[in-house]
């Protein structure tokens, strides 16, 4: 796979995450939204199961015991961020300024949790670049 695909596919899915949350009915019960959208990533990741088969000749029951209690925390995380999105979008957050308000804090959160639980580095020039990050989300969100 190519080194670059992965980045690709992801901004272009948090571009079109991004503009589909922002761009949802007001008045629709937003666990339907959320309801609607994991039932077309269902079938997306369906697609990609056939799509792009384990390297490993195994076949779906085997692999089933293999997934851990990850598959929970990422389930139970995506839904957090679906509806924390739709709602915050509706409660009036700019396209501009949510994403990358919530990804600043949430890398803070990231880096600290790797240092800690996970005994990654962290060295001058993360830090610096942290701290750039909060000057640059302190600049987008004054108000004039």
């Amino acid at each position: 796979m190519n080194y670059f695909f992965p980045p690709i596919l992801i901004i272009f899915g948090l571009v079109l995450y991004q503009v589909s949350q922002k761009s949802a009915d007001q008045n629709a019960n937003p666990f339907i939204v959320i309801i609607l959208a994991y039932f077309f990533g269902i079938l997306a990741c369906v697609g990609g199961y056939f799509l792009f088969p384990s390297k490993q000749e195994t076949s779906l029951l085997p692999m089933l015991k293999t997934v851990s209690w990850t598959a929970l925390g990422i389930g139970l995380g995506a839904v957090a961020i679906e509806i924390g999105f739709l709602l915050a979008y509706r409660a009036g957050w700019n396209l501009g300024i949510l994403p990358i308000s919530v990804n600043v804090v949430s890398t803070i959160i990231l880096i600290l949790i790797g240092l800690f639980a996970y005994r990654e580095s962290v060295s001058v020039e993360k830090i610096l670049g942290v701290l750039l990050c909060i000057g640059g989300l302190v600049l987008i969100t004054l108000r004039k």
